[in-house]
């Protein structure tokens, strides 16, 4: 137990060296300020990595307006509204000047240790089932609501190629800490930032774990082929879109296809791009259906976390198949096709994604299974 508190206390203290940057950047008030015409406030934020919020305040309070009326003014190019593009650039200073609010700082302290306890939780195998129910509602709760989605995986994995194409309000020192804590969090434990730390994927489980359509989701769950090909599929477009391979609106904002499928900005709903409010429905519809379905075919980061599980230290192992009855009961409990692949032996690399949610563990009557570390079962060491 002890090196697991060393490790929690080493990760805690990399995140807190990333949000002392994001709090204080040296570099950010060297950075041009980037306005365009066809820009929204948005994207002006976006691109000159300002909030919104603050922004739109500086610019035009609007707090008592209704939604309609905000919304159309965040989304709308400025050059269509009476604003001047040098009471922007204005605003853009006043706002980089007053620096990112302190609670920025604290979501990402939380979400490391948030994370490190889950992996503990798994590790100790007792009331796996009960402690995600709750640790469900709790991420959606603050990582969610009360945070807004801040941070979160897909905003790392996009800024991250958006650094790399050279658009403005992305800098190297925070996108570079960023990238290297998901990563390290995702070679920890199999999926466990996208299964224990992400809002939206939590939000999605939530209304999975709704008590309808029972039948249909034990008969009918997501087809890891199509999932992957899907998720390929959008980062190929959006790899080529945004570097200009694909010669559409290259370098502009409409370049970002993510933006326009970001359903993280559901927890703040005045960014969401207007196709994205379409999506909602459909997406919170087939949650019902189909386990995270936004994760299982549109967010990058999924396929990222697909990628890194292959090398994670700790993952789901049968540690004990002796003691298996192929009772089928794992693969039943499993929301994936990842316990079926694991009882099959699938070697290769395209296997399901195991998002080590517990369920197997705790629906084995025998014990055959724990989260452990992968190289005591390549090793075929009984860990016990």
């Amino acid at each position: 137990m002890r090196k697991y508190i060393i490790a929690s206390i080493f990760l805690v203290g990399v995140v807190f060296m990333l949000a002392a940057l994001i709090k204080y950047p040296p570099y950010q008030k060297q950075q041009p300020i980037t306005i365009k015409e066809n820009m929204t406030l948005r994207h002006i934020s976006e691109r000159n990595d300002v909030p919104l919020e603050s922004l739109v305040s500086l610019l035009d309070p609007i707090e008592r307006r209704d939604f309609v009326t905000t919304y159309k003014i965040i989304h709308k190019p400025f050059r269509k509204q009476d604003i001047e593009k040098s009471r922007i650039s204005e605003a853009v200073k006043e706002a980089r000047a007053g620096g990112i609010p302190a609670k920025a700082v604290i979501p990402y302290i939380l979400w490391s240790m948030a994370i490190a306890a889950a992996g503990v939780f798994l590790l100790r195998r007792k009331n796996i089932n009960k402690i995600r129910r709750i640790w469900l509602i709790f991420t959606v709760v603050v990582f969610g609501i009360i945070f807004g989605a801040s941070p979160n995986p897909m905003e790392v994995i996009v800024r991250f190629h958006k650094l790399v194409k050279g658009i403005p309000g992305n800098p190297l020192i925070l996108v570079t800490f960023s990238v290297v804590i998901v990563t390290l969090l995702s070679l920890i434990g199999s999926r466990m930032l996208c299964s224990w730390g992400c809002p939206l994927g939590a939000l999605q489980e939530c209304l999975h774990n709704i008590p309808v359509f029972q039948r249909f989701k034990k008969q009918h769950k997501s087809s890891f082929a199509a999932s992957i090909a899907v998720r390929i599929t959008l980062y190929s477009v959006f790899f080529l879109l945004l570097f200009g391979i694909l010669n559409i609106n290259q370098g502009g904002p409409g370049s970002i296809l993510y933006h326009h499928f970001n359903l993280f900005k559901v927890f703040s709903p005045y960014q969401l791009a207007p196709f994205t409010l379409l999506l909602i429905p459909v997406f919170l519809t087939a949650s019902l259906l189909f386990f995270r379905p936004f994760c299982h075919t549109v967010c990058p980061f999924g396929l990222w976390a697909w990628f890194f599980e292959k090398g994670a230290f700790y993952t789901v192992q049968k540690v004990n198949p002796e003691d298996c009855t192929d009772c089928g009961l794992c693969e039943e409990a499993c929301p994936t096709e990842a316990m079926k692949a694991m009882n099959e032996d699938k070697k290769g690399f395209f296997k399901p994604d195991c998002w080590s949610c517990g369920k197997c563990i705790a629906s084995c009557p025998r014990g055959a299974l724990e989260f452990t570390r992968t190289s005591k079962q390549r090793r075929g060491k009984n860990p016990r």
